[in-house]
């Protein structure tokens, strides 16, 4: 089970979403992306793409959305970053970072600070 931490700017308190940094998903017959909740993401698998599916497939239609921030607007957005563009669907910017990227680097938005990972403790 993956922990739950927290992200946030040591120096202004600026906070980005908790969690393990995005989820996973599965594609049904119109590209639509489902999310596969934790801890039970393969019962979802098997109810869009069906209990027998075959090991190619579930590879095909299945990804992980990531937490993602644009360092120009700074929207909050997820993206498969093996799939989709690294682009900011709000402003277009290509500056962009995901929750594990941000870590230990300078807080997008104070510029002064630095995105820390807190350990809460919690697990899902």
């Amino acid at each position: 089970m993956p922990p739950i931490n927290e992200f946030k700017c040591d120096k202004c308190g600026f906070q980005l979403p908790s969690g393990w940094g995005g989820y996973m998903y599965v594609t049904d017959q119109t590209g639509k992306r489902i999310v596969c909740p934790h801890p039970c993401e393969f019962a979802t698998v098997s109810q869009v793409l069906g209990a027998n599916a075959p090991r190619e497939l579930i590879q095909q239609r299945t990804g992980f959305n990531s937490d993602c921030l644009c360092l120009d607007c700074l929207k909050e957005f997820n993206i498969d970053l093996k799939r989709d563009a690294r682009a900011c669907p709000h402003c277009n910017s290509n500056r962009i970072g995901s929750l594990q990227e941000l870590v230990d680097g300078p807080c997008p938005k104070c510029k002064e600070g630095t995105i820390q990972e807190i350990v809460t403790g919690a697990w899902s």
